[in-house]
């Protein structure tokens, strides 16, 4: 054991000198760290963001449940937090996760083991969030097992560990899940709602976090951290070709995650198709590699087709001969595919039977995604602008055809990705002067370095987030009112059953005088449905009004002993004032408010009688009666306009069907875009921003967040039926693509 240095010691300890020293990153290891650490923090709190509406339904749907009063009010609590604080919630749990990671990455809160020599107790509530936790830990742990054995193995290495324990890891669920608790323990929220919140959060994690550590292996992949743990590597192989040797003699150019299946099969199929082994050999576009490109200037022999596509990308190229070649301008404004062109050119001379497979190939990629209806031509004319750049891309490095997040299929998938946030207004085309910019750069700069692409994908995907970011908030805006206008149509249709459900609860096996029970059905009635109707059935006023009901069942039975009585004392004035503001706020007719009030005094001095025989109530008059009944018709009349809500234009008569079209549009969630057709050949995207779990109304903003529209289930069901509406899928175009292009070359092997 080492003996702790006096602090007043000149002595340097060297071994704790080595630790504190080790424990400093360097400012690489630091950026590194800090950009998984926004990647993790960022994806976890968008989620949850996006999954808040749905938290506060499951929260109110488990306190319906609950038998106990104090586990409902929990519930309540807590689905208040995220109606009204959700923001300030997630920023708290963002700003403390944020200040646990610095903390670790400056070396002041590294992992303490245990001491068994000094043992303690631990409180109940302590030992319940330290349950809460590893309880999160170990479900998120369970559903990221593979994202995280790679994760833990990269951090240990860019830290310079040879291990790194499970817990250790801060960007794992444990560290993830303590900072949550951390920020949502700073809003001074009770406990058992702070537990029931890190438990909605967890479940909402469980689905979204695998995908988040997915992006952070990639993007350590990126920067050479264990790129290919199978092998162990720990090294990127640098980009590179020989000069004067094809695509077909160099071998791939970066070392990085392992091919899948799928590619590997694709490779395996070119290989075939460049050395003819299927009957009737390879067959391109325009005939077999090698023959029939002879253009007037002779052979193109010791020419290198690499730095050829290089002279091609920047401009033309001078051919033997004298006779200058050059591809077709690609603009703003052009679609085409330029590499048909470039297979029946001469340049094709200079490829290898690889090589000229490669460019079928990446030719076809462009063909499919340039067929892709949900891209507009604007955007495609941008993609367009980058074939001579993918295929070098391609021929340099052959896991662009292997590989899902290859630098230059993100930035081909960020581009299409952005289609959605295009529309014809002045942000739409600054978001379109962005795209060009970025493309721009790549064609221009490309030459061997894949690097560029991954600049450019982080670039467009930083650009998508944002756009999302801020569509999101323009569409909570705008669609505020529209929401809180549905809401309380859907509440107004439920509050008859609503209220009649809480008033017969209230009566249930109590021995109550008719008078109380026709002044709960009757009026009391009328106040819950107003404060269910405004704020629905958490509300606070309407939760009030629901124990001043139980109260008034209560005060009015026998009370059998002193307790009791006494009880009734202490209540019966706070009772009181508030059976009179609530019958004030529904203008009871003075006359009926009356004699309520006087057979109250009657029924009130029967429950603290000592003996059972109750003083009867006092017969009312038929005459004042009918004057009571007149005056409850006025009142009512005038009351039905204060109870009014805005109804919706009804639609076209749809069937109500249940077929694949209607569960398709019962699956799609908030965020999901559908692209809506119309007669006249337009069509429009809309961004969906809240279903109503009621009438089943779907509310959508468009691009831009700014204008909304809303619509029912079956009739969005039946747009999708007609082909009226499209859901647009958020995938991924290269793998559709590629997709498409195994079947093709299967198809040319005699395969299928």
């Amino acid at each position: 054991m080492e003996p702790d240095m006096p602090e007043n010691s000149v002595v340097v300890n060297l071994n704790q000198f080595e630790r504190a020293r080790r424990a400093q990153a360097s400012a690489e290891t630091l950026g590194l760290l800090h950009t998984c650490r926004d990647i993790l923090i960022e994806g976890a709190t968008r989620a949850l963001t996006h999954k808040t509406e749905a938290m506060e339904n499951t929260l109110l749907a488990m306190a319906d449940r609950s038998p106990l009063l104090e586990t409902r009010n929990t519930y309540y609590g807590a689905q208040g937090i995220l109606n009204k604080r959700a923001n300030e919630l997630l920023t708290a749990c963002k700003d403390a996760y944020c200040q646990s990671f610095d903390a670790f990455a400056q070396g002041r809160n590294a992992p303490v083991a245990n001491d068994l020599t000094e043992l303690s107790l631990v409180g109940d509530q302590d030992f319940e969030i330290t349950l809460a936790v590893d309880k999160a830990t170990s479900r998120l742990r369970y559903n990221c097992a593979e994202e995280l054995v790679a994760l833990d193995a990269r951090i240990a290495d860019l830290l310079g560990r040879g291990d790194l324990a499970e817990n250790d890891n801060p960007l794992g669920p444990r560290a993830l899940c303590e900072a949550l608790l951390d920020g949502i323990a700073r809003m001074d929220i009770e406990q058992n709602a702070r537990i029931v919140l890190l438990n909605q959060f967890d479940l909402v994690l469980t689905t979204e976090l695998a995908a988040i550590y997915q992006s952070i292996n990639r993007h350590l992949i990126d920067h050479g951290i264990l790129p290919d743990l199978k092998v162990g590597a720990k090294a990127r192989a640098t980009v590179g070709r020989q000069s004067g040797h094809s695509a077909a003699e160099t071998a791939p150019a970066t070392t990085a995650a392992p091919a899948s299946a799928a590619g590997n099969d694709m490779l395996s199929l070119f290989e075939q198709l460049a050395a003819g082994r299927p009957a009737g050999g390879y067959a391109g576009q325009t005939g077999q590699p090698g023959s029939g490109w002879m253009g007037n200037g002779g052979t193109l022999e010791g020419v290198d087709f690499l730095d050829s596509l290089s002279q091609l990308q920047t401009g033309g190229m001078q051919l033997p001969g004298g006779t200058h070649f050059e591809l077709p301008l690609l603009d703003a404004s052009t679609v085409r595919n330029v590499l048909r062109t470039l297979q029946q050119s001469p340049v094709m001379q200079a490829a290898s039977p690889l090589d000229a497979v490669l460019v079928d190939a990446v030719a076809m990629l462009f063909d499919v995604v340039f067929d892709e209806a949900t891209i507009p031509d604007s955007l495609k004319a941008q993609i367009g602008r980058l074939q001579i750049p993918v295929l070098k891309a391609a021929l340099l490095d052959r896991n662009f055809f292997s590989q899902p997040h290859h630098p230059v299929r993100r930035m081909l998938d960020a581009i299409a990705a952005l289609a959605v946030h295009l529309p014809d207004t002045e942000a739409g085309n600054a978001r379109m002067s962005a795209i060009s910019a970025i493309v721009s750069r790549v064609h221009d700069d490309f030459e061997q370095d894949i690097g560029i692409f991954a600049d450019a994908a982080d670039q467009l995907e930083s650009l998508y987030a944002s756009v999302e970011e801020g569509v999101e908030e323009a569409a909570e805006t705008t669609l505020r009112e529209d929401i809180e206008t549905l809401r309380k149509t859907e509440r107004a249709e439920l509050a008859p059953v609503v209220v009649h459900d809480f008033i017969n609860r209230a009566l249930k096996d109590q021995t109550v005088d008719e008078t109380v029970r026709e002044f709960l059905r009757r009026d009391w009635a009328v106040l819950l449905t107003r404060h269910y109707i405004e704020a629905g059935e958490q509300s606070a006023h309407f939760n009030s009004h629901v124990e001043t009901m139980r109260e008034l069942v209560w005060s009015v039975q026998s009370k059998a002993d002193m307790d009791a009585r006494l009880m009734l004392v202490r209540i019966l004035p706070g009772l009181l004032k508030r059976l009179r503001d609530g019958t004030a706020e529904i203008d009871l007719p003075k006359k009926a408010a009356d004699r309520f009030f006087a057979s109250l005094v009657i029924l009130h001095a029967n429950a603290v009688r000592p003996n059972v025989q109750p003083v009867p109530l006092p017969d009312v008059p038929a005459e004042e009666i009918a004057a009571i009944e007149a005056e409850r018709a006025e009142a009512e009349a005038a009351a039905q306009p204060v109870l009014a809500v805005p109804v919706p234009e009804p639609e076209p008569p749809t069937p109500e069907l249940d077929d694949e079209f209607t569960q398709r549009a019962r699956a799609l969630n908030k965020g999901d875009w559908v692209e809506f057709h119309y007669d006249d050949g337009t069509f429009r995207w809309a961004r969906l921003g809240w279903v109503g779990g009621v009438r089943n109304t779907y509310l959508f903003s468009d691009q831009d967040g700014m204008n909304s529209f809303s619509i029912s289930l079956h009739r969005l069901a039946d747009k999708l039926r007609h082909g009226e509406a499209v859901l647009v899928e958020r995938k991924s175009i290269t793998e559709s693509a590629f997709g498409k292009l195994m079947g093709l070359f299967r198809q040319k092997l005699g395969y299928a």
